[in-house]
């Protein structure tokens, strides 16, 4: 590169190890047919030459074959979406000039777009990830040495093998790779461990920045690239062990800090005097299986931290509590979330953090007992009205909820999505206030055309529906009474309204014909969601409360409605309290989701989920690959599980004393910053 490299040639002896990698590629060939000897290792740990940095990095890492089994690719990326923008763009815009800025490349247009491209390039490429703040520094460090088709696909293997989960909204991989990372600190070094649970400093306040950025930001290039080598050839583990190093060589000054302040001063001086040293102590016996457990074993404790800041930052920036306390904000906060996973799991539902109708009616049903769908009856056995009154109830039922969440939106919904500032306020209006503000958002309800006025139409389909719910909640008998009440007092008040006198005789007549008409014959209330009671044909029903009103003309105000709703003491309680209380507002043991995805939202119920699997074929696959070997001589023992819980407990507890011990006394002296000076 015409800006050069950050390591001096002659101090690296860059001509000598240059003819050491002709000789083996001589003899064991190049690039894609290359292969991998012990000399390969030991090559690597001696330090790249500058020249075939960006090579190795390639081959060792596995991007090389996704380069060519991907070719054009990154080219046309780039001429498919070039001088489009979107969220990634411009936040990769924002953070370009804050990449390696000490580095002369980086201080000059050429370096800048070479960045930008790749960054770019790879938003585009991965757009459910886009791109996160540390990709910008790791990649700057990689078109030092490599091409940017090269560094596009090397962050591909980063990002997907090596540092799963770390470049996500969340950052769950780095997250929960600082738990691992606290654990080996215990294991290894209980005495600093111990100190800092004393003095309460946070191991991530250094530590998650050197894994995000991959020690890049934390150290001078020139030795951050040395880690980069061994990371490509031997896998994440490494990333653990030159911290644990980096941990071993500070022991005494940490052990004297007492807070935060004073931890990060440590670590400021100890990596402006890095060159000073000679060699580092590496912990061998942290492997990548070891790395892989540990993430099984602490994956569920970082996604439920990483719930809970998720639901205390969405609640807290709710714009209205609409006069929910914090206990049932997080309930409802629980029902929403959980059914915006199953229905972005199960159908079309695509948002992340807003939900359509089918799954509106979803999480109504995890709420109330009305809003599940009649069952079908097969006609064996059974007489055919069956069928036909659960598909009219079921009818019934998708006309109110679809009502309701139409009533939820508002009018400032153009996407027709509900987001959770609006179900909350929904809810709200259902179940606080008295009854005078029940009646006025029913009868808003109603009141599709926005006049304030119910017609004949909307008090017939008022009715229909009152009569399901009622039918539900108490019995069909209220419910009729309730409803022919409702048509009767309606006619009444209407007319009252326009200032003439209502007949006596014709309200009497038409309470009687409503009264006293029989349907054929009685079903069973299996046809309306199998709540158990008899049930009058609930189809012959609704035909009736259509036909009462076909020759009639009903202009119904809000103060006139009131008035019929408090004449009959069935409407004043439905009104008043039962609508509202039948939604239950009680977390179930049988919502809690069962993937980590769900947790994290606006982005979190995606990523959890990706990285369970991103993990596992990581490992497996650097288990597998010819440049990916673990070259340690110790191997961990695996725990046999045991069928008894304390007997368990109990081999593994003795199994990792062991462990503790191994890890406390074995050493091997590594050099990762600096070869060892040959003797004079």
């Amino acid at each position: 590169m015409e800006f050069g490299y950050p390591v001096n040639p002659k101090s690296s002896k860059e001509k000598s190890k240059v003819k050491l990698w002709k000789i083996y590629f001589q003899e064991n060939g190049r690039n894609l047919t290359m292969i991998q000897l012990s000399t390969f290792g030991k090559l690597v740990r001696v330090g790249l030459p500058n020249l075939l940095r960006g090579e190795i990095w390639e081959v060792s890492s596995g991007a090389m074959y996704l380069r060519f089994a991907n070719q054009g690719v990154y080219q046309e990326i780039l001429a498919k979406y070039k001088d489009q923008k979107s969220t990634s763009t411009e936040e990769i815009e924002k953070d370009l000039n804050r990449s390696l800025p000490e580095y002369p490349g980086y201080q000059t247009s050429e370096g800048i777009n070479r960045l930008r491209r790749v960054l770019t390039a790879y938003a585009w490429k991965n757009p459910e990830l886009g791109y996160c703040q540390a990709m910008n520094i790791v990649v700057s460090a990689l078109l030092i040495y490599t091409t940017e088709e090269q560094a596009f696909w090397i962050l591909h293997v980063l990002v997907d093998r090596f540092c799963p989960g770390y470049y996500s909204t969340n950052m769950y991989g780095a997250l929960l790779d600082q738990i691992v990372f606290e654990k080996l600190v215990q294991r290894t070094m209980p005495l600093l461990w111990e100190h800092f649970q004393k003095t309460n400093v946070e191991l991530s306040v250094a530590c998650l920045p050197w894994f995000l950025s991959l020690y890049i930001n934390s150290m001078p290039l020139e030795y951050a690239v040395r880690v980069l080598d061994i990371l490509f050839m031997e896998g994440p583990r490494i990333i653990f062990q030159i911290g644990l190093a980096i941990l071993k060589a500070n022991g005494d000054d940490l052990l004297k800090t007492t807070d935060d302040g004073g931890f990060l001063n440590v670590f400021k001086t100890f990596f402006q005097t890095i060159g000073d040293k000679e060699e580092y102590r590496e912990f061998s016996l942290v492997t990548n299986e070891m790395v892989m457990e540990l993430r099984n074993q602490n994956q569920l404790k970082v996604g439920a931290s990483i719930e809970s800041f998720t639901k205390r930052t969405a609640i807290r920036n709710l714009k209205d509590m609409a006069s929910f306390s914090k206990d049932d904000i997080a309930i409802l906060y629980d029902k929403y979330f959980t059914t915006l996973y199953y229905a972005r799991k199960d159908s079309d539902n695509t948002s992340i953090s807003k939900m359509n109708r089918a799954a509106f009616q979803s999480m109504l049903q995890s709420m109330t007992p009305w809003a599940k769908p009649s069952t079908s009856f097969p006609s064996e056995g059974h007489d055919s009205s069956h069928n036909a009154d659960a598909n009219a109830a079921n009818n019934v039922c998708n006309s109110f909820i679809d009502r309701l969440f139409k009533q939820f939106l508002g009018n400032d919904s153009p996407d027709d999505l509900l987001d959770f500032q609006h179900m909350v306020k929904g809810m709200s209006d259902i179940l606080h206030g008295d009854i005078m503000s029940h009646l006025d958002w029913y009868f808003d309800l109603y009141d599709t055309d926005k006049d304030g006025l119910l017609g004949s139409e909307d008090i017939v389909t008022m009715s229909k529906e009152m009569y399901w719910l009622i039918s539900h909640l108490k019995d069909t008998d209220m419910a009729w009474d309730a409803v022919t009440n409702l048509i009767v007092n309606s006619h009444e008040q209407s007319d009252i309204a326009r200032g003439g006198q209502p007949d006596e005789n014709t309200l009497s007549h038409r309470l009687a014909d409503l009264t006293m008409t029989t349907t054929p014959k009685r079903v069973e209330a299996e046809a309306v969601a199998g709540n158990g009671r008899m049930l009058w044909s609930f189809r012959d029903r609704t035909r009736q409360l259509e036909n009462s009103m076909l020759a009639d003309t009903v202009d119904l105000s809000l103060p006139s409605f009131r008035m019929v709703a408090l004449t009959n003491e069935s409407l004043e309680m439905f009104f008043d309290h039962e609508f509202a209380n039948s939604f239950q507002l009680v977390k179930s043991t049988s919502e809690v989701p069962k993937s980590l995805g769900r947790e994290v939202f606006e982005n979190l119920f995606a990523d959890g989920q990706k990285l369970a699997t991103a993990v596992q074929n990581s490992n497996t696959s650097m288990s597998r690959s010819p440049f990916l070997s673990d070259t340690s001589s110790h191997k961990e023992k695996p725990t046999t599980p045991k069928s008894s819980e304390d007997s368990s407990s109990h081999v593994r507890q003795s199994e990792e004393m062991d462990a503790d011990n191994a890890l406390m006394d074995d050493w091997v002296h590594f050099d990762i910053w600096r070869e060892k000076k040959t003797a004079q």
